[in-house]
């Protein structure tokens, strides 16, 4: 049998090892990397830190505005009439940094927040671009990157005994990449509920007898099966074991938070998801993102909802900034506010904004940033971006904040190509502190 596994190719090889582990250790929770055959293995322990430089951040909470924000509206605000639509600059706290009039709470906080105003990107289809904001990279057939939750683990190790590295909140879940299975992010559907459908619904004795038995068929496999898929399925799944069988549920339960706090975050499941972010990087959790559930697609007079959505943002943002200073946690906790692409200068006539790659914004608060600067800018049209900065390079910043060393090549098992955390960018060094 054991021949027969190493005759078979590689996609063969781990379909074949997903079922057999599958039967063998009685779970249902597969790690993505087995479920979709992405090629490209792990060469390096995920628990081993990896050239560790000095971090200015202890952790990341990325917010992602799905749709394609209009930067117009938002953090590059224009005063020409053909341009600007409904909105206006208003001066910040920060001498010289401008934001639209929609954001007023996130002005008050400007000296803690710069902004990106020269971003671009060489896609204006979503999904596209989603991939290239989320990873770095441009998708390629036969291949799928890690996000920077799971590239912070590869290079970091684990956060955490027992609670995950990184987690998604109102997002599908990523996967890790080419890297090893436990380094998948958690995802987290509805931040209200937290983990609660994750958990088994047996009592403790009857949970710890299947433990014990699944236990007993994971070692039997991996005697017979001596191959890394295998390992690696194995000390995912008992990680995902002691996850499940602990008390880390308590992080992910919102309810336990006082009803004002809820508030001043929102009623609405973007709010309550960066609640949840913050509770989680406060426990331990070093990366997690959150997913707004509204869309930022204007292009068929979305901007009928423009108001709604930034004030949405406005308030949940400012109200995550605060809590995290008055706990002492927002110079070690970076946030991220961005988008797969901007929006066209041009209004439409119903209202809305085309897609437009070339030259949009994404801000940037807390650990390891210095506030109250803009870096780059567009024309008054929002177009021309000077110096252009691609998400590479976005993720170059993220990453070298955190402590890992972005010219550091991993290399695939089976000679693919090497890689890059982010794809290789150059950090914006005139963000960091």
């Amino acid at each position: 049998m054991q021949d027969l596994v190493r005759q078979l190719d590689e996609s063969s090889r781990r379909s074949f090892l997903a079922y057999a582990a599958k039967a063998a250790l009685g779970v249902t929770l597969l790690p993505p990397a087995f479920v979709s055959g992405a090629p490209g293995d792990p060469t390096a322990p995920g628990t081993t830190p990896i050239m560790k430089k000095k971090a200015l951040c202890d952790s990341v909470i990325f917010l992602y505005m799905r749709g394609g924000m209009s930067q117009i509206d938002t953090f590059d605000p224009k005063t020409d009439d053909a341009t600007k639509g409904s909105t206006r600059p208003v001066a910040t706290k920060a001498d010289g940094l401008q934001l639209s009039n929609l954001l007023p709470k996130l002005g008050e906080q400007a000296n803690d927040l710069s902004v990106i105003r020269s971003m671009t990107t060489r896609t204006g289809a979503h999904s596209q671009a989603s991939y290239v904001m989320h990873t770095g990279y441009r998708q390629r057939p036969g291949m799928t990157h890690p996000q920077l939750g799971s590239w912070s683990q590869h290079f970091l190790g684990k956060s955490h005994p027992v609670l995950p590295s990184s987690v998604v909140i109102s997002s599908g879940n990523p996967g890790p990449g080419f890297l090893p299975p436990d380094h998948s992010p958690l995802p987290i559907g509805d931040p209200n509920k937290g983990i609660k459908d994750l958990l088994p619904e047996v009592d403790k004795t009857r949970m710890n007898k299947r433990v014990n038995l699944a236990r007993q068929f994971s070692s039997a496999f991996e005697y017979y099966f001596p191959h890394e898929d295998v390992k690696a399925y194995s000390d995912f799944y008992k990680q995902t074991v002691k996850f499940l069988s602990g008390d880390a549920a308590e992080p992910f339960d919102i309810s336990k938070e006082p009803g004002n706090i809820r508030n001043q975050y929102g009623n609405h499941s973007f709010g309550q998801g960066c609640l949840l972010a913050r509770r989680l990087v406060e426990k331990g959790v070093r990366y997690v993102e959150v997913k707004s559930r509204r869309s930022w697609d204007s292009m068929h007079g979305g901007t009928g909802q423009l108001n709604a959505l930034a004030n949405e943002l406005d308030g949940t943002v400012s109200a995550l900034m605060t809590d995290l200073r008055e706990r002492g946690m927002l110079e070690r906790t970076m946030i991220v506010i961005t988008s797969e692409f901007g929006r066209t200068s041009k209004v439409k006539g119903n209202g809305g904004r085309d897609h437009h790659p070339n030259g949009f914004s994404c801000a940037l608060a807390g650990g390891g940033i210095k506030g109250g600067k803009a870096i780059g800018a567009t024309n008054e049209k929002g177009r021309e971006p000077d110096p252009k900065f691609e998400p590479k390079d976005l993720h170059a910043t993220i990453a070298t904040a955190m402590g890992m060393n972005v010219e550091k090549r991993f290399h695939p098992k089976g000679g693919g190509r090497p890689s890059f955390v982010g794809g290789r960018g150059k950090p914006i060094m005139d963000l960091l502190a």
